[in-house]
């Protein structure tokens, strides 16, 4: 395994990530979950703003644990065919075996709407294939050796 690589992709998958999902979730999206979703789903305005700092360390500790395990896979099953075409397959994977289930297990067991869980599944198709790219671009071209 490039350490250094590995540590720069690491690095790269968060802020990417983190950056996507404040576009998504903190910008575009903001109006549908809070002014539809937050009585039955999330905590009262009041309650969250009681303990800032607890939503701002798990935001930040979910996404290092994510890139961290997204490279780390990655770096395991990198076979050095070019960061575009490794990123997108990467991401693909991971999207299937990550968000895909979830988001159709959480139809029949949650109170999210259909809609919303259809473009959650979408919003990380697309942030899946971005971190992939991101992932295999910042760990190099080294291949795995057998």
């Amino acid at each position: 395994m490039k350490t250094r690589g590995f540590w720069t992709a690491v690095v790269g998958v968060f802020l990417v990530s983190m950056v996507y999902e404040y576009i998504i979730h903190g910008w575009l999206m903001v109006g549908w979950f809070y002014k539809a979703l937050t009585p039955m789903l999330f905590l009262p305005n009041a309650a969250a703003r009681s303990l800032p700092w607890l939503a701002t360390i798990s935001i930040f500790a979910a996404g290092l644990l994510l890139a961290f395990f997204f490279t780390y896979i990655f770096s395991k099953g990198a076979e050095g065919k070019g960061w575009l075409t490794e990123g997108f397959r990467y991401g693909v994977i991971i999207w299937g075996v990550a968000s895909l289930p979830l988001n159709i297990g959480m139809y029949g067991w949650s109170r999210f709407p259909g809609k919303l869980l259809f473009c959650w599944i979408l919003i990380d198709l697309i942030e899946f294939v971005i971190m992939g790219w991101v992932c295999a671009l910042l760990y190099g071209k080294e291949a795995k050796t057998p």
